[in-house]
């Protein structure tokens, strides 16, 4: 966590925003969409928070990583807390807690300690469901109201728990429903009128909500493959899904089936867009570790307790028999290499990186953005973002304006073993103008700019 090794390009992105949400960079937190190489598409609340923070320790990067962490904690917790309140006993909240701890660290363990948003807003809408699974009342909606809309000023596309809980309301009591949708309506439109007066500008809701992202069903097949992590919870949840819908006017256990079966279907509908990843399967992971967790918590004979145990684990034993495979016949790339050296080493080659970026007096631009950040360089350009801007018809003017004010430039193309999207067609246009480059690590490169095209 501690250190200058970037994760993941997202990282900077979110730490530059954090520094415009606290005024310590005099630039928009939402730029205009039509006329920036600088996109936000996320809602404010998590720059704020992280900043505080980040203003506070000194390193916005590393503050994203310390409230990612402990909201993760968090959400082990709530886990387990709701598998109690829902009916279940302290052995299947252990198992429950346990499954959603191992799948969530084995196949998504970049982002649990990464500087993003997601489990910050797991972690409240969860809080907010707890205070709501046993008991519904005015006060109890009002308070699990109140922690879901935070949570979606911190992300605003989990939308499988939210619509499970209005719907799983209109079941059982329809007062109470009405009290919950009037609270959430007015708590999003107050907070939008708020966020919005505040940056004096129409473009927090513009880059939100009408975002240049594009979505195919080419990516079909990437998000049956994340689906298929799931495989052996969906076919060991079945039987509870089918009974339990059914009975969700009676029993909280509805809600859970309800919130279980809506979550594959979002995950398997955002994962179309690209760029997005693995994080569009946490609630899936959220709600079926819930059910594992009631189920483990019936009584069980010594043999259909150990099968089940093998049938939820059966992921995480094939995964490494498989890797290996791969390895064996040269279809995959590298072989993990994460030990106490490997990280020694990488921490000090991204160091000396960052220190010969920071001697650099031009405006830089990064393609892996933490890098720039941590350099100290102020941010030129959201590659991801204007990318997908430019792939759904987007103008390149402001990106070829910034390459030749000034001039020279230099320019950071960093390649990051599998992490670093392929940016190459903005690349192809940077690389167009007069240049020169040299290799100052085995995944850096600097480009510098030095005239305009002729």
């Amino acid at each position: 966590m501690f250190t200058h090794i970037p994760f993941d390009y997202n990282e900077g992105w979110n730490a530059y925003l954090s520094e415009r949400a606290v005024g310590l960079v005099p630039a928009p937190l939402y730029p205009d969409p039509h006329n920036s190489l600088i996109f936000n598409n996320y809602p404010p609340l998590s720059f704020y928070l992280v900043g505080w923070l980040g203003y506070a320790i000194g390193d916005m990067v590393w503050a994203g990583r310390i409230l990612a962490l402990s909201a993760w904690f968090g959400t082990v917790i709530l886990i387990f807390r709701l598998i109690l309140q829902t009916g279940g006993n302290r052995l299947g909240a252990h198992i429950g807690s346990l499954i959603f701890a191992l799948y969530s660290s084995y196949f998504f363990h970049s982002y649990i300690a990464m500087n993003d948003p997601q489990w910050m807003a797991h972690f409240f809408m969860l809080l907010g469901l707890s205070a709501i699974i046993q008991k519904q009342t005015a006060l109890r909606i009002t308070t699990a109201a109140a922690f879901f809309i935070i949570g979606g000023l911190i992300k605003h596309n989990l939308l499988a728990l939210p619509l499970a809980v209005t719907g799983w309301l209109f079941i059982r009591d329809k007062k109470m429903a009405l009290l919950w949708v009037t609270l959430g309506l007015a708590g999003i439109i107050v907070s939008t009128i708020g966020f919005n007066a505040l940056y004096h500008n129409h473009f927090m809701i513009e880059d939100i909500l009408h975002h240049k992202r594009v979505i195919t069903l080419c990516r079909i097949k990437k998000a049956l493959g994340r689906l298929a992590i799931f495989l052996p919870l969906i076919i060991l949840s079945a039987s509870f899904l089918k009974k339990n819908i059914r009975l969700a006017k009676t029993s909280p256990k509805g809600l859970l089936a309800i919130f279980a079966s809506l979550s594959l279907f979002f995950g398997i509908f955002e994962s179309l867009g690209e760029g997005v990843s693995c994080n569009a399967f946490f609630e899936s992971l959220i709600a079926f570790s819930l059910i594992a967790g009631l189920l483990f918590s019936n009584r069980l004979t010594d043999c259909r307790f150990l099968s089940l145990v093998i049938v939820v684990v059966l992921p995480i034993l094939i995964r490494p028999t498989f890797s290996q495979v791969l390895l064996k016949y040269n279809l995959q790339k590298e072989k993990p290499q994460w030990n106490e050296y490997h990280l020694r080493e990488e921490k000090q080659q991204w160091e000396e990186v960052i220190s010969q970026i920071k001697m650099i007096k031009s405006p830089v631009i990064c393609d892996i953005s933490e890098i720039c950040y941590w350099a100290g360089k102020d941010y030129k350009l959201d590659f991801f973002n204007f990318y997908q801007a430019v792939k759904r018809g987007a103008s390149l003017d402001p990106l070829n304006k910034a390459i030749v004010t000034p001039v020279p430039n230099s320019m950071i193309r960093i390649t990051l073993a599998n992490k670093n999207p392929t940016y190459s067609p903005l690349w192809k246009i940077i690389m167009s103008y007069p240049h020169r480059y040299k290799r100052i690590s085995p995944h850096v490169e600097i480009i510098e700019i030095t005239g305009q095209k002729k």
